[in-house]
């Protein structure tokens, strides 16, 4: 794979982001829109997961989750994240880090309109995060809820949020340890963009 220039990444790192998201579909990499999502309660203490990117684009990178869940509850108390994309097969990660915004409730809607029909039913039937005592709960739950007979009903707890990138970090892997290393930092005037050292 030939070196990674800042130039590749100047002067719209955004467009550069969404660019190797769409080169990780287009090339069936596993997984290409897991991101680690990484935030902080209001005590400071972190914590991180995985989420599915549900969209990408210049306004940045956005997913849907349970509003009652530790994350959702995590941003409400201190809206800023951060995220990683790795994508092992094409030797690249990326790195954003920014503020969190919730979605418009119709841009929810739109994401839940376009889930799998069993996806949406299971949304609806327990809360992210709660107590269990057996994966029978899940069944029972399941079961209880009445089929979806309407794709564009969102349960009332489901949220969206989006990431706004501040920093962007694109990390190349090179054989030989020469890793390339671009960050993209967002100013009042415009993005600087650097290579920093691997």
């Amino acid at each position: 794979m030939a070196p990674l220039l800042p130039e590749e990444i100047s002067p719209d790192p955004l467009r550069a982001l969404c660019a190797w998201i769409d080169e990780a579909r287009a090339t069936g990499q596993p997984q290409p829109l897991a991101m680690t999502l990484a935030t902080a309660g209001q005590d400071g203490r972190p914590s991180a997961r995985m989420v599915f990117v549900r969209r990408w684009g210049p306004r940045g990178v956005e997913w849907i989750t349970d509003g009652r869940s530790r994350k959702a509850r995590e941003v409400a108390a201190r809206p800023d994240a951060a995220g990683v994309f790795f994508w092992t097969g094409m030797g690249r990660q990326v790195r954003v880090e920014g503020p969190v915004h919730l979605l418009p409730d119709d841009e929810v809607a739109d994401h839940i309109a376009r889930r799998r029909p069993q996806a949406r039913r299971a949304a609806r039937a327990w809360r992210q995060g709660e107590p269990l005592r057996s994966r029978g709960d899940l069944h029972r739950r399941l079961a209880a809820v009445p089929p979806d007979d309407d794709p564009a009903a969102v349960p009332p707890w489901w949220i969206g949020h989006r990431l706004e990138p501040r920093v962007i970090e694109f990390w190349q892997e090179d054989p030989d340890g020469l890793h390339d290393r671009i960050l993209a930092t967002r100013g009042e005037t415009g993005w600087a963009v650097d290579r920093i050292a691997p």
